[in-house]
């Protein structure tokens, strides 16, 4: 009876020691889940769920973090993007006056083209005037009398040519030389070109237009008929072109007028 009793004892003090060391075990393993636990980095906790004590509060929180990070993440990028196209982009407004400004800029160049055109023609008749107190500049076909004749001719001096036309009403192709001796004149503006009634001065034409040309006052192509120098087609370009062969006119006599000059 008494062994009985002593064994029964004995078993109770076996349990009793096994069920302390499982208590101790069972708390020395939670300890260390909680070290491992927070021993892991911040950043490390953020990117995995957590499989701890936590349990199923700790997933949620872990999810919740991913998506606010991705959210976060997301909303930067899109932020970025619009950053990226902000410097190249405008609006219907900004468009519309970026064109005025471009309209106005270009006028604004136009004006100014204008006014330099204007500048610059005005400054060129101002020179072709003074020019023409220092240096004769004549460019229209002058009538004279018989009178007048010898002074228009004495007075020119140096290299400055004198054409005189003797003209007879009578004859047409006096009236036509006239015209061609009109565009020329305006072309070798600075020779002197005249004409005088041949009548007046007793000269018989022999039915023909007579040109004479003087230079200083000496008598340098003697042109009494004309008309046997150039074709039928009488142009002025035949004109011309007899006068620069007998020396009458050359490069040096040349001078073109505007259109307005005075």
């Amino acid at each position: 009876m008494e062994d009985a009793l002593w064994a029964q004892l004995q078993n109770t003090g076996l349990e009793e020691h096994d069920d302390k060391d499982r208590i101790e075990a069972e708390s020395d393993d939670e300890e260390v889940d909680v070290q491992e636990e927070l021993s892991v980095p911040h950043e490390e906790r953020l990117q995995g769920p957590q499989t701890g004590p936590k349990g199923v509060k700790a997933d949620h929180e872990y999810h919740q973090q991913k998506k606010l990070v991705t959210e976060s993440k997301a909303r930067a990028e899109y932020n970025a993007r619009l950053l990226a196209k902000a410097p190249m982009t405008t609006t219907y407004l900004q468009d519309e006056a970026n064109k005025d400004r471009e309209e106005l800029l270009i006028l604004q160049a136009e004006e100014e083209e204008e006014d330099d055109l204007k500048y610059y023609r005005e400054k060129r008749l101002r020179e072709l005037k003074n020019m023409s107190r220092q240096q004769r500049v004549f460019g229209t076909l002058t009538t004279i009398t018989a009178d007048e004749y010898a002074d228009e001719i004495d007075e020119e001096m140096g290299d400055i040519p004198v054409l005189v036309h003797l003209f007879d009403e009578s004859i047409p192709t006096c009236k036509l030389l006239d015209e061609h001796l009109r565009g020329l004149s305006n072309k070798y503006s600075l020779a002197k070109f005249i004409r005088v009634s041949a009548l007046q001065l007793e000269f018989d034409l022999v039915e023909s237009p007579a040109i004479l040309v003087y230079k200083n006052g000496i008598l340098i192509a003697n042109l009494v008929r004309i008309i046997d120098e150039v074709s039928t087609r009488f142009d002025i370009d035949e004109i011309e072109d007899v006068l620069t062969r007998h020396g009458a006119l050359s490069e040096n006599d040349l001078y073109d007028l505007p259109t307005n000059y005075a």
